[in-house]
């Protein structure tokens, strides 16, 4: 391997992790230190903490379960009785319990109070 193409490969074997390590800072280093994105969906950059974002992916996880079988008024994502969607953000339609979806609006309106 001749010395150029040494260098190139060294050079693309420092910089490429550095800029993926950067690029990953930048977006944990939105948030104060202590929350994280709440990542209900892709892009949901809203700080919230660690526990908050844990059941954020249990309730996507669980988000059938809370479905009327055979769907209903809103079609497939119409939701159980004492379900509503979440609305964490526009065109969230999984279903939780109405607590639930006041804890994401309270998330959203507080969000950028655990923003750097």
């Amino acid at each position: 391997m001749s010395k150029t193409s040494l260098l190139n490969v060294s050079v693309f074997a420092i910089v490429f992790p550095l800029a993926l390590a950067v690029a990953t800072g930048t977006a944990l280093a939105d948030c104060k230190s202590g929350y994280v994105w709440r990542d209900a969906k892709d892009g949901d950059g809203v700080c919230v903490t660690p526990q908050d974002r844990a059941e954020a992916k249990a309730q996507n996880a669980n988000a059938e379960n809370n479905r009327r079988v055979g769907g209903g008024s809103y079609g497939p994502n119409t939701c159980r009785n004492g379900y509503v969607w979440r609305d964490a953000f526009a065109g969230d339609i999984v279903c939780v319990t109405p607590f639930e979806r006041q804890k994401a609006a309270n998330q959203n309106a507080a969000g950028s109070s655990h923003s750097n």
